[in-house]
């Protein structure tokens, strides 16, 4: 009940505001359906570069792929994820592995004349085991996700 309340509530408050700004109902929906120009798309969160695949098509906006601090093995696959959209039309924000203080890879994907290649990138175990996180934040991050994971239903779960 509180939900269809505040739905409800919303609802109303959207109205009002059209009205007492002069738009009409229409205008209020069009400017809904104008509200982005295209969705920015990172690997990771959404799952690999399948799932990321499937939300742009489903979302219906041209893309583009962005990642958040990631080694050359994440940038691998935001360069995949870029390089399988049906369009790019906007420049991509993978560029970020200069950013950090090291690589897992002996050759970081780092972009030339502004162009990162598709490819398979090759974990150095030395440099793996030299950047590897401290015990307890791996316990730390391994509990996150465990409660994370109790949360999702079971359907999700699978």
């Amino acid at each position: 009940a509180w939900l269809v309340i505040h739905v409800f509530v919303a609802i109303l408050g959207t109205g009002f505001f059209a009205l007492g700004a002069g738009f009409s109902i229409a205008q209020l929906l069009q400017a809904r359906r104008e509200a982005a120009d295209l969705i920015v798309v990172k690997v990771a969160p959404l799952g690999g570069v399948a799932h990321a695949l499937t939300i742009v098509a489903d979302c219906g906006l041209p893309a583009v792929v962005s990642s958040a601090l990631d080694t050359s093995v994440g940038i691998s696959a935001g360069v995949a994820l870029a390089a399988a959209l049906p369009a790019l039309d906007g420049a991509c924000g993978l560029g970020t592995v200069a950013l950090l203080d090291g690589d897992v890879t002996r050759r970081p994907l780092t972009p030339v004349a502004g162009m990162l290649r598709p490819g398979r990138v090759t974990v150095d175990r030395e440099l793996l085991r030299a950047y590897a996180a401290e015990q307890a934040r791996v316990r730390w991050w391994q509990d996150r996700v465990r409660a994370c994971w109790a949360e999702l239903p079971p359907h999700r779960q699978g």
